[in-house]
């Protein structure tokens, strides 16, 4: 029984964890998740439901995701940098002030395809779960 009450504590504890210290619930405060690529990148993940997920990205030049199928659509902005999006039919590249949109399960590999740090912000929906997420070796699926 101490478990099961321990468990309920950290679990409303961490549910917590993104609003602000303040007790302000109109602030939120990202959790910072680092993924290892082919190189290191961070995202600042302020998703509040599973309905919709609001992320972050910074990722240095090189990074590279593997080629994904999402089971959710993802729309965003470039911050900074230059971002490259590969589909089967060829590859689009976008910069500063820019925004794309990828359906759900569009084949694609996202990458920084300049030489600076590239900065996103994104909206997934739905937000981000890794069973929603499929890795491909190629575009022949």
């Amino acid at each position: 029984m101490k478990n099961l009450v321990f468990l309920l504590i950290m679990v409303s504890i961490n549910a917590l964890a993104q609003v602000s210290e303040r007790g302000d619930s109109n602030v939120v405060v990202p959790k910072k998740l680092f993924i290892q690529d082919n190189v290191q990148r961070i995202i600042y993940d302020y998703t509040q439901s599973e309905d919709l997920g609001l992320i972050e990205m910074h990722a240095p030049a090189g990074w590279t995701e593997p080629i994904i199928k999402a089971q959710f659509e993802i729309r965003g902005i470039v911050s900074e940098g230059t971002l490259g999006l590969e589909f089967e039919n060829g590859t689009k590249t976008m910069t500063k002030g820019q925004g794309f949109f990828i359906p759900k399960n569009t084949l694609v590999r996202i990458f920084n395809a300049g030489q600076d740090d590239l900065i996103l912000v994104e909206v997934l929906r739905p937000a981000y779960k890794k069973e929603l997420v499929q890795e491909l070796s190629d575009f022949t699926q």
